[in-house]
């Protein structure tokens, strides 16, 4: 065993100085675009690299524009912005070559797509930054990076695996079926919030009209306030519940009650 750990470790050395692991050497802008008269949806695939998602009122198209990032020029042309539609739906998706070999950097695709204001869209997203702003029912599969989530008109639901989520002023409910680690903001929504399940992490809410309810939660602070509805909590694990200006009911492990 101590001769396999010595010999992976003088593999990556020796990859580190030959510079298998190098910086992204290439760069090259991506572009995709398609009429944005009748969508009604934009389907958006993102996957290493930051992705940006802004809405724009009156915007005529659904353009994605980026800069792909590559190792050498083979790889480069491998890594593409797709646009396509089908009826009302638009397709955004990022294409990244597959890498057969495990040394050397990852290719990345940084991207930014516009497109009208309040039209829904669904988000799935591998790796890096995200955000979204001024879009309507939203839904979003990310596995790490950031997420930052603003103006949302109608309902937004949430899947993360890592990461720091921070979502504010959404008009309907919010719901977080599974987040595995990172803190969760969430200021201002005109529904309710619900969080099914949360690894680790803090979480703060506050000025939600509706209810509150967190199914299971296993560490990390939960600071809940300014709620018109009801506040419950049915298990957690380590870590404290506060709460304050709660016009409904509050239901919490027993161990957290006021005494």
């Amino acid at each position: 065993m101590r001769a396999l750990i010595f010999t992976l470790a003088t593999l990556t050395a020796t990859a580190a100085q030959a510079g298998w692991f190098g910086d992204c050497d290439k760069s090259a802008p991506r572009s995709a675009a398609q009429p944005s008269t009748g969508v009604t949806r934009v389907v958006i695939v993102g996957r290493a690299g930051f992705l940006h998602i802004e809405g724009h009122p009156g915007a005529a198209e659904v353009r994605a524009t980026g800069t792909a990032c590559a190792e050498d020029n083979d790889t480069l042309n491998d890594v593409k912005l797709s646009g396509t539609r089908s009826g009302s739906e638009v397709r955004i998706e990022a294409i990244m070559p597959r890498r057969d070999n495990w040394f050397g950097s990852s290719p990345t695709l940084d991207f930014t797509v516009s497109l009208p204001a309040g039209v829904a869209v669904d988000v799935e997203d591998s790796s890096g930054e995200l955000t979204i702003s001024n879009v309507g029912d939203a839904k979003v599969d990310d596995s790490s990076g950031s997420i930052d989530i603003r103006r949302v008109t109608g309902n937004l639901t949430v899947r993360d695996s890592s990461g720091e989520i921070d979502i504010e002023d959404v008009s309907g409910d919010v719901r977080i079926p599974e987040d595995g680690s990172g803190s969760i903001r969430i200021e201002r929504v005109g529904g309710s919030v619900t969080i099914d399940e949360d690894g680790s992490g803090s979480i703060e809410i506050r000025n939600v009209k509706r209810n509150v309810t967190i199914g299971t939660d296993g560490s990390g602070g939960v600071e809940v306030s300014e709620v018109g509805g009801d506040f419950s909590v049915g298990s957690k694990g380590s870590g404290s519940i506060d709460y304050d200006r709660i016009n409904g009911r509050v239901s919490v492990p027993e161990r957290h009650h006021r005494r």
